[in-house]
């Protein structure tokens, strides 16, 4: 492939190699678009019992669209009374927190800045993560204090790793060789056209320095994962997940009876699974406990554990309707479900 004739002459005007002119380029296209997030927590002082705000997360986010949206790692803006984002320009602006998503760590932000202002704004190009292989070189850009903007190239040594992030862990991320560094959570990872492939995350056990128990590597939520979410966040001001809208059974219920699957232990009312005639644990009127349909199949895909149904109802929506694969009284049977909404916070699913 022919050299872009840009890249050919900032070569020939810096004294590089046309390769590294590519990625200078790349850097300098791509920094008006990353910003830096900084949230301010709401705390009572001891003495006084005034609420004072005291510096939080610091990390980065990139821009959104054309309408001054930012997208960023929830853990960033978790419990911020205050959010200050600083600009390319080193302007700053306080933002509000339109959405989260605490499953995949991503969290939607509205700027508040003046019309003029906000034309001048330069969003992200949005790319896919679906074509991205090992041994591809992407881009880190971070701009993890304000001070400056951060580039770590990269190879992708892995895809569809998990990432233990809190109840959910975060699924099928993209894993590079870069080292860790924590004040560019929230950044940008761009393919070699400068385009999103996916937002930059830091392990827990890594926001100390060192690398934690990263061994070494860095973490991407590919942007695949998280664009629907992105929408509806803009759309409603959360995400819409879908459900069955069940409780399910600790996994040592059925582990202990040496059967494999989910077992349904309630049934709410006027739930989805409730009218699919999904049946749950309950006791008889000897009170000995009957265990209620255990859900091996869904969508056609085995079910073996929660993590199984969590992850195939993060491939559809709400009102989807799935076949359900059960076994009930110890005997194969199919149901349809037609999914709901998943309620923020509750145990159910």
């Amino acid at each position: 492939m022919a050299p872009d004739p840009a890249d050919v002459v900032l070569a020939q005007h810096l004294g590089l190699g046309v390769s590294e002119a590519s990625v200078v380029r790349l850097f300098e296209r791509s920094c008006p678009c990353v910003v830096n997030i900084s949230g301010m927590r709401a705390m009572q002082t001891f003495t006084t019992l005034d609420l004072a705000k005291v510096p939080g997360g610091q990390g980065s986010g990139f821009l959104w669209g054309d309408r001054g949206h930012v997208v960023t790692a929830y853990h960033l803006v978790k419990g911020a009374a205050e959010v200050k984002v600083t600009l390319n320009d080193n302007t700053s602006y306080t933002a509000k927190v339109l959405g989260y998503d605490a499953a995949k760590d991503v969290a939607v932000l509205k700027l508040s800045v003046p019309k003029s202002k906000l034309r001048e704004l330069q969003p992200v190009t949005p790319g896919s993560a679906s074509q991205l292989r090992v041994g591809q070189t992407v881009y880190g850009i971070g701009n993890p204090w304000g001070l400056g903007h951060t580039l770590s190239k990269a190879t992708v040594c892995g895809l569809g790793g998990e990432l233990s992030a809190g109840l959910f862990p975060i699924k099928g991320v993209i894993v590079t060789d870069a080292p860790p560094d924590p004040g560019s959570s929230g950044g940008a990872l761009l393919d070699s056209r400068g385009s999103l492939v996916g937002m930059m995350v830091t392990p827990p056990a890594s926001s100390g320095g060192g690398g934690g128990g990263s061994g070494g590597r860095s973490f991407a939520v590919p942007l695949d994962a998280v664009r629907g979410l992105i929408s509806q966040i803009l759309a409603y001001g959360r995400t819409v997940r879908p459900a069955l809208g069940i409780t399910m059974a600790p996994a040592q219920v059925l582990e202990r009876a040496g059967l494999e699957g989910v077992l349904v232990l309630e049934v709410p009312p006027g739930s989805p699974a409730h009218s699919a005639g999904l049946r749950p644990t309950h006791r008889d009127i000897f009170g000995d406990l009957v265990l209620g349909d255990i859900i091996v199949g869904l969508d056609g895909k085995a079910v073996r554990s929660s993590s199984d149904v969590y992850d195939i109802l993060d491939e559809h929506r709400v009102g989807d309707r799935l076949k359900l694969d059960v076994i009930r009284d110890g005997k194969a049977t199919g149901l349809t479900v037609t999914l709901g909404e998943r309620v923020l916070g509750a145990v159910e699913e």
